[in-house]
C-alpha cells in the first residue's frame, strides 16, 4: 500500500473517530424537543402496545409510522434502558457512518482529495452533528438518501453491474422513503435527470432515452403500489393532498445563505468551472428540486425538510476548493488557502469542540427583525419542567399539558391536552376520537369553559411552551391560567424556547 493510500486511511479514519465523538458526547443530557416526544412515545407505545401494519400502536389507539428508525430503537432501548441514549443512538450511529459514506461516495464519482475534503465538512459541521444527536430520523434519512441517488448514477452511467446498482438504487430508495415520506421526490428527481441528461447530450440514443422514461415510471408505479399493500400506507395520496400553494422561498433562502454561504460560494464556482458538468448539474438537481417544492407547495417552513440536501454544498464545494489548490502554483499558498478555508469553516458552521446542548434549525427573530412568520425548531426545557410536576405530583392530582406525549414519557400518564393546532394553521388540529386526542389519548380540553371547570374540580399542574401560545392556545385561556394558578417554573433557552409551570 502506497504512503498515499495510508495517509487517506489515517484521516478519514480520524475524521470518523472525532465526528463519532462529538454525536456522542453527553447524548443523554440535551433534553427532548418536541418531535424527538414523539419518536420516544412512539418506541415505547411498541414496546409496550405492539404494532399494526408496521406502525407502533399508540395508547390512544392510533398508529404511528416509524419502521426504519423505531424498530431499530425499540431493539436498542430493550438492551440499554428506556431513556435519551438508547432513543438517540440509531441517529448517532447514523450520522457518524454517514461520514464514510460520503467519502466512498465522492472518492467513486471524484477522487480521494475531494472525498476527504467532504468528509472533513461532513464530520465538523455543526448541523450533521446537532441532527445525528437526536431521536429523530434526518441523519438516517440522509444516509439512504445518497446512498440511493450514488447507485442511480452509477447505473445511469456505469458500464458493470447496472443490474445491481438499479437494485440498490431502488432499495435505498424504498428505505428513505419509509424512513421519511419527502423522499417520494426520489424518483421524480431520476426522471428529470433522465431527461436533463437527453437535453444536455443530444448524441444520446432516442431508444435508449425512451427506455429510461418508462423504466422510471414503471418503478415509480411499482413504488406506489407497495407502499399500498405491502406497508398500507398510501403516501403519494398523502403527499399530494398536501400540497399548498405559497412563497416561502425569502425564508429559505435566508436561512442557508447564512449558514451555508461559504460552501455556496464554492459551490457555485465548481458549477460554472468544474470539467465535469454532468457531475455538478446531477449534485445541484436535489437541492433545486426540494428547494422549489418547500417553497411554493406547502405552506410551512421546516429547515430541517433541506438538510438531507445539504451535502450537495459540501461536496459541490470541495470539488470547487481542490480545484482551486490545484491552479496554485506555491506550495506555501496553497497550505494558507487550505488552512484559511478550514478555519473559516470552523469558526462560521463547524463545532470542532464538543458539546452537551445543540440549538437546531430556526431563525432567530432579534437578529432578523420584524418578519410575518418566524421558521423555529423549539427547545424548551421539558425535562426540568416535568421534574419539577414529578417531584410534587400526587397521585389524586393532574396534569394539564400542550403536549401530553411528555406526560406519557415523564409521567407515564397521559393527562389533559390543552387543544390548538400543532403546526399553527388554523382548522388543521390533530386528529381526535372519543375526544382523546392522537398521540396518547389525553382527555381534550376544547375550550375556556371546560378549562375553567376542570380546574374548578380538581387540583395539579399546567405545563406550556411558547410555541403552543404562540398565536395556538385562545388567549382568554393562558390568561385564565396565569391569573387563576401559581408559576412555580420558567426556563428560557431562546426568544422561542420557554417553557411554563402553574400550580392550580
Amino acid at each position: 500500500m502506497s504512503k498515499k493510500n495510508y495517509t487517506i486511511i489515517i484521516l478519514i479514519a480520524l475524521f470518523v473517530t472525532l465526528g463519532g465523538f462529538l454525536r456522542l458526547y453527553k447524548l443523554s443530557s440535551q433534553p427532548y424537543w418536541m418531535d424527538e416526544g414523539y419518536t420516544v412515545n412512539a418506541v415505547i407505545s411498541g414496546i409496550e402496545n405492539g404494532h399494526k401494519n408496521f406502525s407502533a400502536i399508540l395508547d390512544s389507539g392510533k398508529i404511528y409510522f416509524c419502521p426504519i428508525y423505531c424498530y431499530p430503537t425499540e431493539f436498542i432501548a430493550k438492551i440499554f434502558g428506556k431513556n435519551a441514549f438508547s432513543f438517540r443512538l440509531f441517529s448517532a450511529v447514523a450520522g457518524i457512518l454517514f461520514i464514510l459514506i460520503i467519502f466512498l461516495i465522492v472518492k467513486n464519482l471524484f477522487n480521494a482529495n475531494i472525498a476527504l475534503l467532504s468528509s472533513f465538512f461532513i464530520s465538523f459541521s455543526y448541523w450533521q452533528i446537532a441532527w445525528s444527536r437526536q431521536a429523530r430520523w434526518y441523519t438516517l434519512f440522509a444516509l439512504f438518501f445518497w446512498l440511493s441517488l450514488f447507485f442511480f448514477y452509477k447505473f445511469f452511467y456505469g458500464k458493470k453491474n447496472k443490474a445491481a446498482n438499479l437494485s440498490l438504487a431502488a432499495l435505498t430508495a424504498v428505505l428513505a422513503i419509509l424512513t421519511h415520506k419527502i423522499a417520494l421526490l426520489l424518483p421524480i428527481i431520476a426522471l428529470f435527470w433522465i431527461i436533463i441528461d437527453y437535453a444536455i447530450d443530444k448524441k444520446k440514443n432516442l431508444i435508449k432515452f425512451i427506455k429510461n422514461i418508462a423504466l422510471g415510471i414503471i418503478f415509480f408505479i411499482a413504488l406506489a403500489l407497495l407502499m399500498k399493500y405491502a406497508f398500507n400506507t398510501n403516501f403519494i395520496f398523502a403527499f399530494c393532498k398536501k400540497i399548498s400553494f405559497n412563497y416561502n422561498l425569502p425564508y429559505y433562502l435566508s436561512f442557508y445563505l447564512k449558514n451555508y454561504w461559504l460552501l455556496i460560494i464554492f459551490s457555485i464556482f465548481a458549477i460554472f468551472n468544474f470539467k465535469e458538468k454532468n457531475k455538478a448539474y446531477f449534485l445541484i438537481l436535489p437541492v433545486l428540486a426540494y428547494l422549489t417544492v418547500l417553497s411554493f407547495l406547502t405552506n410551512i417552513v421546516h429547515y430541517r425538510y433541506l438538510f438531507h440536501i445539504t451535502p450537495a454544498f459540501y461536496i459541490l464545494a470541495s470539488v470547487g476548493i481542490i480545484d482551486i489548490y490545484k491552479k496554485i502554483r506555491h506550495n506555501p499558498l496553497k497550505f494558507i488557502f487550505i488552512f484559511a478555508i478550514i478555519s473559516i469553516f470552523l469558526i462560521s458552521n463547524g463545532a470542532i469542540f464538543p458539546q452537551s446542548f445543540y440549538l437546531l434549525e430556526s431563525d432567530n427573530p432579534a437578529k432578523l427583525g420584524q418578519r410575518p412568520h418566524y421558521a423555529y425548531t423549539p427547545q424548551p426545557d421539558f425535562n426540568s419542567a416535568y421534574a419539577v410536576i414529578k417531584n410534587s405530583l400526587q397521585n389524586d392530582e393532574i396534569v394539564i399539558s400542550s403536549h401530553p406525549h411528555f406526560n406519557k414519557i415523564f409521567l407515564d400518564r397521559a393527562g389533559y391536552w390543552l387543544k390548538y393546532s400543532y403546526i399553527g394553521i388554523e382548522n388543521n388540529v390533530s386528529s381526535i376520537k372519543n375526544d382523546r386526542e392522537h398521540y396518547v389519548g389525553a382527555k381534550v380540553i376544547d375550550d375556556l369553559d371546560e378549562l375553567r371547570q376542570i380546574m374548578k374540580n380538581n387540583s395539579g399542574y399546567i405545563v406550556f411552551d411558547f410555541m403552543s401560545i404562540d398565536n395556538r392556545i385562545p388567549q382568554d385561556e393562558i390568561n385564565y391560567i396565569i391569573n387563576n394558578s401559581e408559576l412555580i417554573y420558567f426556563d428560557e433557552i431562546s426568544d422561542f424556547s420557554k417553557i411554563w409551570v402553574y400550580r392550580f
